[in-house]
């Protein structure tokens, strides 16, 4: 089993918001722009989600301790919204082929 971080930004407006997650993006059909990252566990994803909230915190201006906690709080139920775009942590079942 795998584990996928996924996020999605409707329109072009929230695409800063989504390349804040450090995954590469595409656009799709229909102008919404996703993005995604395999990990090999649900720690590791979460870790990297730590990581990108507490890069995201310190540069901005108005962050603070207490916005952080709530971040880490999030990410240990498998999600971290950074601005506009929300990422969520999904397990995958391999394919038995």
């Amino acid at each position: 089993m795998s584990v996928i971080i996924k996020a999605t930004a409707p329109t072009s407006y929230q695409l800063n918001s989504l390349t804040a997650f450090g995954m590469g993006y595409k656009k799709n059909m229909g102008g919404s722009f996703s993005a995604s990252m395999e990990s090999d566990s649900k720690e590791e994803a979460k870790q990297y989600l730590r990581n990108r909230a507490e890069k995201y915190n310190d540069e901005d201006p108005c962050g603070t301790e207490e916005r952080l906690t709530y971040m880490y709080s999030d990410i240990e139920h498998g999600v971290l919204t950074l601005d506009a775009v929300t990422a969520y942590v999904e397990e995958v079942e391999a394919d038995n082929e």
